[in-house]
């Protein structure tokens, strides 16, 4: 298959629903008011609930290949869903929007998953190096100060904390949320 970018924005206010493909606006929906997104709730990916946290038909099963599936705390524009998808598939654009960025696809990958789901590589990792954090948002094309290497050694620092700890998926969510940007 070839490599597709659909992105879809809403927000409260001005209420419209609108659908990117490939980085062009293809269509917008004006939605009810008073609609909020409630705090607490599921995500799913691949099929719909047919009943609250439930209720899954295998005929509304999604079959095909996801990748780098994000949702933001924010409406992007048209102009920063157009530079995602001409990053293209193996970019790495969206981690600019840092704490923006809500649940990153990372995320999606450490929760469980039920159904027919096959983890694939899709080619893109190129290996990781210690360094690659300096290719951040709070690094990348800045000159380097005492302070970003001292906020460098203390985003470690607060490992100490959990001395004894198991290191588990769970551990790493709970820092990759509450502590990324430190």
């Amino acid at each position: 298959g070839e490599w597709k970018h659909s992105c879809y924005t809403w927000a409260l206010s001005p209420r419209t629903l609108k659908v990117y493909f490939e980085g062009e606006l293809i269509g917008t929906k004006e939605t009810s008011s008073g609609q909020k997104l409630p705090v607490d709730g599921y995500m799913v990916l691949g099929n719909e609930f047919d009943s609250y946290g439930g209720g899954f038909d295998t005929t509304n099963a999604f079959g095909g290949e996801l990748f780098k599936v994000n949702v933001f705390n924010r409406e992007l524009t048209g102009e920063e869903i157009k530079e995602m998808y001409d990053g293209g598939m193996c970019s790495e654009v969206e981690k600019k929007y840092g704490r923006e960025r809500y649940l990153k696809w990372s995320d999606f990958l450490l929760e469980e998953k039920s159904g027919n789901v096959t983890e694939i590589d899709v080619g893109c990792d190129e290996g990781h190096s210690r360094w690659d954090i300096l290719l951040t948002s709070p690094f990348l094309n800045k000159p380097l100060t005492q302070e970003m290497i001292d906020s460098l050694r203390s985003g470690w620092d607060i490992l100490g904390d959990f001395i004894g700890a198991t290191v588990t998926e769970r551990f790493i969510r709970h820092f990759k949320f509450y502590h990324e940007e430190e």
